[in-house]
């Protein structure tokens, strides 16, 4: 299996299938607004394939943000995209959940074209590419890298990271409902401005999130993801969040917090009651009528990797 970046140093051919393994991810992590991200161990596959016959339009949402992923892949390129492109997105990962799925289309797209183009993008082109397709980093680059992630627009354009550490203990229990939060729709609930005093509260607990995590403080994370800047303003969307949180602490989690833009909610916990804690939010949310599931996974420390290269018959 090859790791993201390292292309196919074989001539590129028509009908060639790339299938891409990208991870689910979770966002913003509490206070951390647009800038912290983490990987979950639920991977995805995606499956482009490159050929000469034009390819009949799709009404798959997902398999729409793999080919846009693709033409923006070859306009950065500036080359034509190939004569046909077609995707199969094979992903349980449900869209407007808030676990990342628009930025698993993303990246398997953009790492299809890398792999058909021998690797001609380097890992700071792919995470600009991916970031500016998603509109900021917090999904794209645990997605593109694994693990727990700092990611930030810098002055110049392109997008910086750093990889912090983490427990390798550390549970994530996750609720997720059956309604979903589309980010445009979520933002929209979101002010245009923030006074002084929430936003030096967001970011000392952006700060105390990693360097929590980093040193295995566990007990700080639930100051750590006292957010002000789009959780409160969200539960609108979804009145039983902080109820949701609360059941979760009560059922043994170190903390909770909003996946992205919603509806998922995550949390982090000791493995010993991850079960207990993700029963405990699925309850809690039921309860106030909203059903879904829940289930448990990790923190994955690997990122996308191209898993198979085959060619086909288009």
């Amino acid at each position: 299996m090859r790791a993201l970046g390292t292309g196919n140093r074989e001539a590129a051919m028509p009908g060639t299938a790339i299938t891409v393994r990208v991870p689910a991810t979770s966002a913003n992590l509490g206070a951390g607004f647009d800038c912290l991200g983490l990987a979950l161990d639920m991977f995805a596959s995606v499956t482009v394939t490159f050929c000469e016959a034009e390819q009949p339009p799709t009404e798959d949402v997902g398999e729409k943000m793999v080919l846009s992923a693709v033409r923006h892949a070859y306009q950065r390129l500036g080359k034509p995209v190939p004569g046909g492109v077609r995707a199969r997105y094979q992903v349980a990962i449900p869209l407007g959940r808030g676990l990342g799925a628009s930025a698993v289309a993303r990246v398997a797209g953009v790492l299809a074209v890398n792999e058909l183009e021998r690797g001609v993008f380097d890992e700071q082109a792919l995470l600009d590419l991916v970031s500016e397709l998603e509109g900021h980093g917090d999904n794209a680059c645990p997605a593109l890298f694994g693990g727990l992630q700092v990611c930030v627009q810098g002055a110049d354009g392109h997008y910086v990271r750093a990889a912090s550490r983490f427990p390798a203990d550390a549970h994530i229990a996750l609720l997720i409902p059956e309604h979903s939060m589309p980010t445009k729709e979520a933002r929209k609930a979101l002010p245009e401005s923030y006074s002084k005093a929430d936003t030096v509260h967001n970011i000392g607990r952006a700060a105390l999130f990693v360097a929590a995590m980093a040193s295995g403080r566990m007990e700080l994370l639930a100051e750590a993801t006292d957010d002000r800047v789009h959780q409160r303003q969200r539960a609108a969307l979804f009145p039983p969040l902080f109820d949701i949180f609360a059941a979760a602490r009560r059922a043994g989690a170190y903390a909770a917090w909003l996946s992205g833009a919603g509806s998922s909610v995550a949390a982090i916990c000791p493995e010993e009651p991850a079960r207990a804690v993700a029963n405990a939010m699925l309850a809690a949310s039921k309860a106030a009528g909203y059903d879904g599931r829940a289930l448990v996974t990790r923190i994955a420390k690997e990122g996308a990797t191209v898993s198979r290269v085959e060619l086909v018959d288009a």
